[in-house]
């Protein structure tokens, strides 16, 4: 599912990929964490710098004051620096004659024109002045409380690999399922139905039906008010 366009879209900006919605989402939704709000008065705004990649504009977020928040969700996000804002495979950022690294959209459309004219010289820049520089998709989980989880990755297969074979990431979709069809958190007194939930999903080989049928049939359900 990370790789999917949908939600590579869903988690980027109007005309770039957004490290910190994708990081963000993981580290909430598959890792059972938080991130805090940003604080009043911040400006969440990156820098206008055109010769430098957007990974490397994040840097600004390394401050002391940004990055204890930060750091929970850029290292996460980071490897999917290998798909732009639409979801497009990509191992390569594209830099014109003055050194500037090409927007998404131009680039993807630089990058088809250059397929399929290669000695194209139309319109600006001849295709053949843009510099290929190799996309950073390296990245780190951490804080996961999991020795087996927590450590770097190089790539977005890596973290996917990893998250997937994670107890704790399988108890947090568990926990998600639970929120969702039962429209509250849970409470202590529900700790039954998820170990039940839980052990329905094992049992069956990852099956989602027989992990709804065990909540289904549990008293947090029967006996919802």
């Amino acid at each position: 599912m990370l790789t999917h366009p949908a939600w590579l879209a869903a988690h980027s900006g109007n005309f770039e990929n957004d490290p910190v919605r994708r990081g963000k989402w993981i580290r909430e939704q598959l890792l059972a964490g938080i991130v805090p709000d940003i604080p009043i008065g911040v400006e969440a705004q990156l820098p206008e710098e055109p010769h430098r990649t957007l990974r490397q504009r994040f840097d600004v977020v390394k401050a002391e004051g940004c990055w204890r928040c930060h750091k929970k969700m850029n290292p996460l996000g980071n490897p999917f620096e290998a798909y732009d804002d639409f979801g497009r495979f990509r191992t390569h950022h594209l830099v014109d004659g003055d050194g500037n690294v090409m927007a998404t959209e131009f680039e993807a459309f630089s990058r088809t024109r250059k397929m399929r004219w290669r000695d194209s010289h139309e319109r600006g820049h001849p295709l053949e002045s843009f510099e290929e520089i190799p996309v950073d998709t390296s990245g780190v989980i951490d804080g996961t409380g999991d020795p087996a989880l927590d450590g770097p990755v190089d790539g977005p297969v890596e973290l996917m690999r990893r998250l997937a074979k994670s107890e704790r990431v399988r108890q947090s979709f568990v926990r998600h399922v639970f929120r969702y069809w039962m429209g509250r958190n849970e409470t202590l007194d529900d700790s039954p139905t998820l170990m039940a939930m839980d052990k329905a999903y094992l049992d069956n080989d990852g099956s989602f039906k027989e992990l709804l049928v065990a909540l289904v049939t549990s008293d947090s359900f029967l006996y919802r008010k």
